[in-house]
């Protein structure tokens, strides 16, 4: 069925991966404030170009795209993307031009093409093949396409909490996704919360010789000793009440990830290391992966980091740290809990400039939406991996309670999204159209 519509997809596929090139090359990179309003101007343009409706959503930060299409269908399926991406260096480190696009051996190598301009443009794609072979579309369609998923979303709220009922779908598609390091596709169904936060600790007027360290404090010092209260050399959490309200995996869940094989041997060897934490392997792996919160130092700062060596005591330190929640955690009550265990160790000097966060959001293993999207995937590449939940973030929690979503595309395990030489396969690229296809096909008749 719609076989028209999947010739159209491969007889142009040199035209859709002109269409993500030239999106690729605009550097919308949300974390130096570049290229957003540009990159939202051409995603609108391209939801037009497909037949949808547009509006650009100003907020106290980068603008909302939405894009939509209503035939008058008794399903609706939602699509949540984002036009912003990482920044790209070190730019040494990339074999071409971040923001030149080039293709290498089959893949498509450019900051953003796996995470999530090649999801994004594909999905406007597969509209574009609909509405130009004249195929009457099976379901309504809804596009949220947003400009800072990669520094937290931090004013998608001002959208979502006035538009409610055009987040409301039958079932959605999130941004990200492709093979695993098996070549099986995968689907995630959630994404945990988290919590980041900044520490800084002042001593000093200003940095000294540190020949005075046997009289005048560390920030440093002062700093590490506030660290290592937060957790054990096990990483168990330190911090009270820290895991009172977490939710635990439902049966449903441990079934599911019962069938997930982790590779765990062959990630050892791609990681670099003889054992994961506390030796966990089985079914305790599998368990801490899609079920365990995380305190983690994302960087330090103090004195000086240069080359050579400079003697000093320093004055300020800093670091960065993110929790990642699960399910029953909520951000704001976490800050409160390390504030007062910091206050209650002794650390009250010890301020949190900045700190923000989300909760976690899953979509039920058992909800016949991911069954649709279970059956689109059989029919193109075959078998699927559903992970209830991945452990990164994202804000699933926006939209949960107005639509199932499930998170698939058209990455790979070397795809290195955040990294120099991010890349796709040119050839999942376009199996993902067909696997959209066959899902619209597969909706329609739910």
């Amino acid at each position: 069925m719609y076989e028209s519509v999947t010739n159209f997809i491969d007889d142009k596929l040199d035209m859709s991966i002109e269409s993500l090139k030239a999106l690729c090359r605009i550097p919308s990179v949300a974390a130096k404030n570049e290229g957003l309003e540009v990159a939202a101007g051409l995603v609108e343009m391209m939801l037009q170009d497909a037949g949808l409706h547009t509006e650009i959503h100003p907020t106290s930060g980068a603008p909302v795209v939405t894009g939509w299409l209503d035939v008058g269908a008794k399903r609706t399926l939602l699509f949540y993307d984002h036009y912003d991406v990482q920044p790209a260096e070190p730019f040494d480190l990339w074999d071409s031009p971040p923001f030149d696009p080039e293709i290498r051996d089959g893949r498509l190598y450019g900051r953003g093409v796996a995470d999530n301009k090649g999801d994004t443009v594909s999905r406007i794609w597969v509209l574009q093949a609909f509405k130009e072979t004249r195929t009457d579309l099976p379901v309504n369609i809804k596009f949220v396409v947003e400009g800072e998923e990669e520094i937290g979303s931090v004013h998608l709220p001002e959208y979502t909490e006035k538009n409610t009922d055009f987040i409301t779908a039958d079932g959605g598609i999130w941004e990200f996704g492709g093979a695993g390091i098996d070549g099986k596709q995968e689907a995630w169904l959630g994404l945990k919360g988290i919590l980041f936060v900044e520490l800084e600790v002042e001593q000093l007027s200003r940095n000294m010789h540190s020949s005075t360290a046997c009289i005048l404090p560390s920030a440093a010092s002062r700093l590490i000793w506030a660290l290592d209260s937060l957790k054990d050399q096990s990483s168990r959490i330190l911090i009270d009440g820290f895991y009172d309200d977490i939710k635990p995996l439902s049966q449903s869940e441990l079934e599911a990830i019962k069938k997930i094989d982790m590779h765990e041997e062959q990630l050892k060897e791609v990681y670099g290391i003889e054992e994961y934490l506390n030796g966990l392997t089985g079914d305790d792996l599998k368990q801490a992966y899609y079920g365990d919160p995380t305190c983690n130092i994302c960087g330090l700062t103090s004195g000086y980091q240069g080359k050579g060596s400079m003697t000093v005591l320093p004055a300020k330190a800093s670091c960065k740290i993110d929790f990642r929640l699960v399910e029953g955690m909520h951000s704001d009550d976490i800050y409160r809990k390390l504030r007062t265990h910091l206050n209650n160790k002794g650390f009250g000097d010890v301020q949190i400039p900045k700190h923000d966060g989300y909760p976690a959001a899953k979509t039920p293993v058992d909800h016949p939406f991911v069954k649709l999207v279970e059956r689109a995937n059989q029919r193109i590449f075959g078998e699927m991996i559903i992970h209830p939940t991945s452990p990164g973030s994202g804000p699933l929690y926006l939209f949960n309670e107005h639509v199932p979503m499930v998170s698939i595309g058209c990455g790979d395990y070397e795809s290195k999204a955040h990294s120099p030489n991010e890349s796709i396969i040119i050839e999942n690229f376009r199996l993902t159209m067909h696997r959209l296809v066959a899902l619209i096909d597969e909706m329609s008749r739910w």
